[in-house]
């Protein structure tokens, strides 16, 4: 849901086709590796630290959100273009919940493989879906689409926390 969120928040962007479909499957293959990452070493890691990763989803979806609404009363919306490394941030900042969903994920599925693969495959869909829905919504209401953008990512950054 993170990444159909931030990428339909992205998509009201002017951003290339080209880019949507890497970033869709660099999220998708963060959404893969992520979750083994969780399952071999993410227990360990969670036990000695204080970090989780709700709460650094929250502060990155919050300040997503106040940057898109400051944007709004912009003229001239800037347009973020995906490169190499905005494209790695996107897809690591919606994958690093799934870090944590591998760790739990040895006692839930017996078949790991078989789970973080559907994991990815649905995760890139979904990317796909809220780029093209962000787009569709920036062409059919403007500017107004950076509010909508905002409020949406403002509120669902709080549905994070509980």
């Amino acid at each position: 849901m993170d990444a159909f969120t931030l990428a339909l928040s992205y998509g009201i962007n002017k951003i290339s086709k080209k880019s949507i479909i890497i970033t869709a499957v660099t999220v998708g293959l963060f959404h893969f590796f992520m979750p083994l990452l969780g399952n071999f070493i993410g227990v360990p890691l969670f036990e000695y630290t204080i970090i989780k990763p709700r709460i650094v989803l929250f502060v990155v979806f919050l300040i997503l959100s106040i940057d898109m609404f400051i944007h709004f009363f912009e003229e001239e919306p800037k347009v973020r273009p995906l490169n190499v490394i905005g494209i790695m941030f996107f897809a690591f900042s919606v994958s690093f919940d799934s870090f944590s969903v591998g760790i739990g994920m040895r006692y839930l599925y017996g078949n790991v493989l078989l789970s973080v693969s559907l994991f990815c495959i649905i995760s890139f869909l979904f990317t796909l879906l809220g780029f093209f829905l962000g787009k569709s919504l920036s062409e059919k209401i403007g500017k107004y689409a950076f509010l909508i953008g905002s409020i949406v990512l403002f509120l669902y950054s709080f549905t994070i926390l509980t």
